[in-house]
């Protein structure tokens, strides 16, 4: 339990447990074996996100995580590394997997040997305060995947536009029909390319991306034509912002260092962060990310940022789209982005297609 109280302490549950949680410590990863089977995709993505709260060590760098009927993900803590890192690692897995199939049966036994754990009533009455905190955060915590087989990057390509900017305007074209106004975005932008670069942000919500998809409305002069130029126009701001966020120019990893410093050398906060548009920038209703390799069955998944957004990992394959779309209860939005997701897909296909899907399509 995170809360252990503090009349017993942390010191205390530890005297006696050296060993054990050296064990646990020393470990590379968590190998969790659930009793569960995992049959639909959003089962195999919640219960790897959220599980049960029993069999999991969420401070580990790593869990494997394997249901009852075969099916496995990977939980990772995040401080560590990134989604490239991690992926990197799986893929490598996998390749050595398929090329070298291991040997099975016929050698020693493995031996497993029991990590004991010394539990006083003190803890006990913690961890039953944890276990209902958990399932009342599980019960209001929500995943769906969304998956769109009507076009893919090799379309997008041959559209003459970059495949990421699509996933990108898909999102802001679903929150304007939802909302009728757009928010601060967030998009993983990997800066590994320095030495301890770890992430930048992009901030895909551009003017760009907001006029086009103004443009869509149905009410909106805007010819097939002019449709297709603005989403030109997206796609080459969007590379733009791609291309500034890895080479370090983004603003995002600037601004937090310069608040850590002012704050840590006992400034008090500047003028630029008590800015009320500072506050509204900060506030990521759309929070994305996208990793893709040929060993994932599913998605990248995480929880959403803000109690009123959207967590959206993503990936653009080769003849599809997909997305699994996190957010916490109650929203009552839900279901309402989740349907313009799908006719954002389809109105995007149309323009790719050379058809003005405003003649047939009531918005």
């Amino acid at each position: 339990s995170s809360g252990i109280n503090a009349e017993y302490g942390v010191d205390d549950f530890k005297k006696g447990n050296e060993q054990s949680l050296a064990t646990i410590d020393q470990a590379i990863f968590v190998l969790c074996l659930d009793a569960k089977s995992t049959p639909t995709s959003r089962e195999s993505l919640k219960n790897c996100l959220v599980g049960d709260g029993y069999n999991r060590w969420m401070d580990k760098s790593f869990s494997l995580i394997v249901s009852e009927n075969g099916r496995a993900a990977v939980n990772w803590e995040h401080s560590w590394g990134d989604g490239a890192t991690i992926i990197e690692m799986l893929q490598n897995v996998h390749r050595d997997y398929c090329e070298h199939r291991p040997v099975v049966g016929g050698g020693e036994k493995c031996v497993v040997e029991r990590v004991e754990v010394r539990v006083e009533s003190e803890v006990r009455e913690d961890l039953e305060a944890a276990k209902k905190s958990f399932e009342h955060a599980a019960a209001t915590y929500d995943l769906k995947p969304f998956v769109y087989e009507g076009f893919g990057k090799e379309d997008i390509k041959k559209f003459g536009m970059s495949p990421d900017s699509v996933s990108q305007f898909i999102f802001q074209l679903a929150q304007w029909r939802t909302f009728g106004y757009f928010v601060g975005t967030y998009e993983s932008c990997s800066t590994a390319a320095f030495r301890s670069g770890r992430t930048e942000t992009i901030r895909s919500c551009s003017n760009e991306m907001a006029a086009a998809a103004q443009a869509f409305d149905a009410s909106n002069p805007a010819s097939l034509e002019d449709i297709t130029s603005l989403l030109k126009g997206v796609s080459q701001k969007h590379v733009t912002l791609c291309r500034e966020a890895a080479g370090g120019m983004g603003f995002d990893r600037h601004f937090f260092g310069l608040r850590y410093l002012n704050k840590t050398e006992g400034g008090g906060d500047l003028e630029v962060f008590q800015d009320p548009n500072w506050e509204t920038m900060g506030n990521i209703r759309l929070s994305t990310s996208t990793v893709g390799a040929p060993c994932l069955r599913d998605f990248l998944c995480f929880g959403a940022v803000s109690p009123q957004g959207f967590g959206l990992g993503y990936l653009m394959d080769k003849s599809q789209f997909g997305a699994a779309v996190t957010c916490y209860l109650p929203n009552d939005y839900y279901n309402s982005y989740f349907e313009n997701l799908g006719s954002a897909c389809e109105d995007i296909r149309a323009v790719m297609q050379g058809k003005n899907f405003k003649e047939s399509r009531k918005i």
